[in-house]
Parts: structure tokens; C-alpha cells; sequence
């Protein structure tokens, strides 16, 4: 009798496994990201402060326009009410302790470099930090020739939103099985947030920024964006749902792609570099956007690129972009190409 019985209850319980798991897998995605009580307000809002202090230190750029450090520094702590939105000022929000703790000081010591080199008014040269025009371009650089302005965005891109989205809020300490419902329903939220782009993207693509508007300009070259986002409402709803497995699996696709974007988009501004050796403002800008790119690929906790390859990427760069070999430039670009997979698509990035 026992042998009979216990081979029925094992039938029994396998069945009854299968059909928790047939359950699970039967909701519906939605195509928009208008889940019930869905709030990623605060994730906007940081956004909002990054573009204000980017634009803030943009105006340097200008001769004549001072930079003033103290206002920045404010600005990435949300003190004073530095804000010209009081929206923001109000909000109980700052910038400075949702970025990684070992760039906070870093980024504020751009922001004294930034003012120091913009009250100097010198002519940016080899060894010199100053303006560097051409035409109706002017850009305020390091004595590297870096830009100021990109080294702050792509900081805040990197060690803020890039970190906050793979490292803090689509860890397992987050959004894990373990953790309540309605706590990983914020977290992803949260994360979708940072990411900066429309809840009915790809069909709607205004208004994306930061993150989300590199990863839109390399879509249709890449597809990343568009996987980024059907992996966000895949993951909700499986959250919803209890669908774990699911879960664990479209946080993988959401940290592969958006570091595949953030690659992509330094392949372009290495092809702009190329293409603009001659204009030396539009060089060394295009060189900035790259360079920085590539040392924000550092914060994706499973990145698919080694820190040992971003320091040669970043040597091929050189230390001063007045003497940057243009054949280890195309070396990064081949490099990254290669670790991606991008080489169909590299020269038309």
C-alpha cells in the first residue's frame, strides 16, 4: 500500500509545482508603463536637479560667464535653495548622497577646477586650462583639454543614475524575493525612473534624457532602449505577479543593454572625433563625451567589460587630448566594438 501511495503523491505535488509555475506565467504585459500606483516621481525629480546643475556649468563654457563653485555645490546638495524651480528646492531631495560615495568629492572638485579655470580667462592650450573656440563654439577645458561640462554630466550619468539603477535599486537588498511587494514595486519603479524616458516608449520618444536619451539615439542601430524597456514592464508585471524567475531575468537584459548603449554612444563620439580632427573645439568635445562615457561604464556591478579594459580604453584616449594618437583612438573604438558586439553597426554609430 505504502509503495503505491507515495509514488501518487509525488505525481501529485509535481502537478500541482507545474501548475504554480503555468499561473505565474500567464499575466499580461502591458505595452506603457501605467501600473497602479507606479511613482518614480523621485527618480524624476533627481533628473530635473542633473539638468539644472549641467546646465548651470554649461554657461562657463562662455567667456564672461562666471562659474561660481559654491552655487554647484549647493546645487548637488540641495542646499540654500540653489534652484531657480523652488519645486526642487522644496523637494527634501539632493543629488550628492544618491551618487557613489567615492565620487562625491571628486565631482565637487570639478566644480572648484571648473570656477578656478573659467575666472583665469585664459586661452585653453597643451599644460593650460582655459576657453577653447572656433567659430560659435566655446568650451571651457581642463589642462588635458577635457570639458568640464561633460566630465560633471557624465559623472552624475555614471556614478548617480547608471549606479542607482544597477547597483542600488535593481539589487536583490531591493527588489529580491525576499523583499515585501510593495517595496520592490517602489524600487523598480524607482530604477525605471532614472532611466529617463516616456512610460509608452518606443512609441512615444519625447522627452527622453540623460541615460534614456543615449540609449534612444543608439535604438535603431541597437535595439537597446526598446529591450530596456519591454524588460522594466516585464519585470513589474512579473513582480505583480510573484514570477521571480522572471524578475531575476529581465534585470539581467536591463543592465546588459543599458551598458550596451553606453558603449554605443561612446562608438559614436569616437567616430565624431575622427570625423573632426581639424575643428578643435568640436574634437575636444566629442572627445570629452567619449572618454567620461567610458569611465561610467564602471558602476554596472556585473558589467560585461572588465575594469582592466576600461583603463586601456581610457589610455587610448591619452593622458592629454592634445596628443591623442589618432590609431589608439580607433583601437577603443575597435575594442568596445569588439567586447559589445557592435562591429555590424560601428562605423554607423
Amino acid at each position: 500500500m505504502k509503495k503505491t501511495i507515495l509514488p501518487l503523491l509525488a505525481l501529485s505535488l509535481a502537478f500541482f509545482i507545474q501548475s504554480c509555475k503555468k499561473d505565474t506565467a500567464s499575466y499580461d504585459i502591458p505595452t506603457t508603463y501605467n501600473f497602479t500606483g507606479a511613482d518614480f516621481s523621485v527618480s524624476t525629480t533627481r533628473l530635473a536637479m542633473i539638468s539644472a546643475l549641467v546646465s548651470e556649468i554649461k554657461k562657463g563654457n562662455v567667456s564672461g560667464t562666471p562659474v561660481n563653485a559654491q552655487l554647484l555645490k549647493n546645487m548637488f546638495s540641495n542646499t540654500g535653495s540653489p534652484f531657480t524651480n523652488d519645486t526642487l528646492n522644496t523637494s527634501g531631495l539632493q543629488l550628492k548622497d544618491q551618487t557613489a560615495l567615492a565620487d562625491q568629492s571628486a565631482i565637487e572638485t570639478i566644480f572648484d577646477n571648473a570656477a578656478a579655470a573659467n575666472q583665469a580667462n585664459a586661452t585653453a592650450a597643451d599644460g593650460t586650462a582655459g576657453f577653447l573656440t572656433g567659430g560659435t563654439k566655446s568650451y571651457l577645458v581642463d589642462a588635458n583639454g577635457r570639458e568640464y561640462k561633460e566630465a560633471t554630466e557624465k559623472a552624475l550619468q555614471g556614478a548617480l543614475i547608471y549606479y542607482q539603477i544597477t547597483a542600488v535599486c535593481l539589487s536583490e537588498s531591493k527588489v529580491g524575493e525576499q523583499v515585501a511587494m510593495a517595496e520592490r514595486q517602489h524600487n523598480w519603479d524607482a530604477a525605471f525612473g532614472y532611466f529617463g524616458i516616456p512610460i509608452d516608449y518606443p512609441t512615444n520618444t519625447a522627452g527622453t534624457q540623460q541615460v534614456g536619451k543615449y540609449a534612444n539615439d543608439r535604438n535603431t542601430l541597437v535595439g537597446n532602449a526598446t529591450a530596456v524597456m519591454n524588460a522594466f514592464l516585464k519585470g513589474r508585471a512579473a513582480i505583480n505577479h510573484g514570477d521571480n524567475e522572471t524578475v531575476t531575468a529581465q534585470i539581467q537584459i536591463i543592465r546588459e543593454n543599458i551598458e550596451k548603449g553606453i558603449a554605443a554612444t561612446t562608438v559614436h563620439y569616437i567616430n565624431a572625433s575622427l570625423a573632426n580632427v581639424s575643428d578643435a573645439p568640436t574634437y575636444h568635445h566629442n572627445m570629452s563625451e567619449g572618454y567620461y562615457l567610458v569611465n561610467s561604464l564602471k558602476y554596472n556591478p556585473v558589467k560585461k567589460i572588465s575594469d582592466t579594459q576600461i583603463q586601456t580604453l581610457l589610455s587610448y584616449f591619452g593622458s592629454s587630448f592634445y596628443a591623442t594618437n589618432l590609431a589608439d583612438l580607433q583601437s577603443a573604438k575597435d575594442l568596445l566594438s569588439s567586447i559589445y558586439g557592435l562591429d555590424a553597426v560601428k562605423d554607423q554609430l
